[in-house]
């Protein structure tokens, strides 16, 4: 394809730009308001029986003038009409009946007005991006976009992608905010570090988590070592009745940690409430006025605390007894986490923290000790391998943010698409 330029000087210089369309030859070039129109041939004199699969080379004639629009060229768009060939196979073929097939050059992107190159450009714009927008930017309608996506993007994981699953993450995500509407997100972590999907459930029951979990191939799930989940006894459940029952599978069932944390820090600044609450009443406002802005001071890590913030929360802890030793209590706790302990090491430790907690008198914890009781073993699992959803977490953020930019997504298979897409769109397209 060659595009002249002319200057004032007479110079008529030629930019040569390859199409990236193999298999043709150029017939006519026009350029109009619109953009360029390529009229091209195909050189190519066989195809593949539609019915066979056989190569054939008989003629029989063309198909209808086809225009499918192509890569940009200097901000100006690009329209390709051919029409493609037709071949009769032998094979196939009766006195009475001729089998023929259209040609489909590998450039063209089948039943799309869009050709391969340029819808892969379109899923690159795609990425962390809207269909409206991309279909604004690129001057095609939505549907044209929306088509594009279908197409393209796998709707479930492709298993023969991977060689192992060593670390699943499972998760719940609202579908719709205040409406118990929750789709469950399975994820896996590489060993290389990054976050792959492997499916985006449509509840957050037992038996669905259970049935994809079921669906593994068994080469997979030989090398499944950690599911890292929240405490959602459905969640729990379904690893347990999939893998449990399966002789050739050693799964640990990891409650992570930050889940934990999330419990008994609540516990801690429920006390800090009550506690505010009291001194409110009791103290001057002069006194009262002293304590504000502590609330984000209690929340934080007392190593990461300046000198002046540790003396205004000690200043809180002179009123309220009670919070400092809440405070304590919970700090030794993520001192517990954070210390590099064997699962036995930490469960004495960890007993030894529940027996601290109920000599203290304090009663915030109580509902974190039963919470402790009932998940023990997925929390002692954590000082295996330290393995903790927060690859999933992160991934959760990226979906917030798709659901925002999308004004949420209430159909399964897009959203898996769309996550799928933002996941490994640069990867596959960029």
């Amino acid at each position: 394809m060659a595009i002249a330029l002319r200057y004032e000087n007479g110079v008529e210089p030629t930019l040569y730009i390859p199409l990236g369309l193999p298999g043709v030859e150029i017939m006519a070039v026009e350029l109009d308001t619109e953009g360029y129109h390529i009229t091209v041939r195909s050189v190519v004199n066989h195809t593949r029986c539609r019915n066979c699969d056989r190569e054939i080379t008989r003629s029989h004639g063309y198909d209808d003038p086809i225009t499918v629009r192509h890569l940009s060229v200097f901000g100006l768009s690009t329209y390709i009409t051919f029409r493609p060939k037709r071949f009769v196979c032998p094979h196939c073929s009766t006195p009475e009946r001729k089998v023929a097939t259209t040609q489909v050059l590998g450039w063209q992107a089948p039943r799309s007005p869009l050709t391969r190159a340029y819808e892969d450009h379109v899923l690159l714009q795609l990425v962390n991006s809207t269909i409206e927008d991309v279909s604004w930017k690129e001057h095609l309608s939505y549907d044209t976009v929306l088509g594009v996506l279908e197409r393209r993007i796998i709707t479930e994981v492709v298993w023969g992608e991977f060689t192992d699953l060593e670390v699943i993450g499972i998760d719940e995500i609202a579908r719709r905010k205040g409406h118990r509407d929750f789709l469950t997100l399975v994820t896996t972590r590489t060993a290389a570090g990054e976050t792959r999907l492997l499916a985006v459930l449509p509840d957050r029951k037992k038996g669905t988590v259970k049935a994809f979990l079921d669906s593994i191939p068994p080469r997979l799930r030989r090398t499944v070592r950690t599911v890292c989940t929240d405490m959602w006894d459905g969640f729990a459940n379904a690893v347990h009745e999939s893998f449990d029952p399966d002789p050739g599978c050693r799964v640990d069932l990891v409650i992570d940690r930050f889940h934990v944390a999330q419990q008994y820090y609540k516990a801690a600044d429920n006390l800090r409430k009550k506690e505010m609450k009291r001194l409110k009443q009791q103290l001057s406002k002069a006194e009262y006025r002293k304590l504000r802005g502590v609330m984000w001071l209690f929340r934080r890590r007392w190593a990461d605390l300046q000198s002046e913030e540790q003396t205004r929360l000690e200043g809180l802890f002179q009123y309220a007894p009670k919070l400092k030793q809440a405070y304590q209590l919970r700090e030794q706790l993520t001192d517990i986490f954070d210390a590099l302990l064997s699962p036995e090491e930490a469960a004495a430790k960890l007993r030894a923290w529940g027996a601290a907690v109920r000599d203290s008198g304090l009663t915030c914890f109580n509902k974190f000790l039963t919470t402790l009781h009932n998940w023990w073993d997925g929390i002692l699992n954590y000082f295996t391998q330290r393995h903790t959803s927060g690859f999933v977490e992160g991934f959760n953020n990226k979906v917030k943010v798709l659901k925002h930019r999308c004004y949420g997504i209430l159909n399964v298979t897009h959203f898996f698409q769309r996550l799928y897409l933002d996941l490994e769109g640069y990867r596959l397209f960029g």
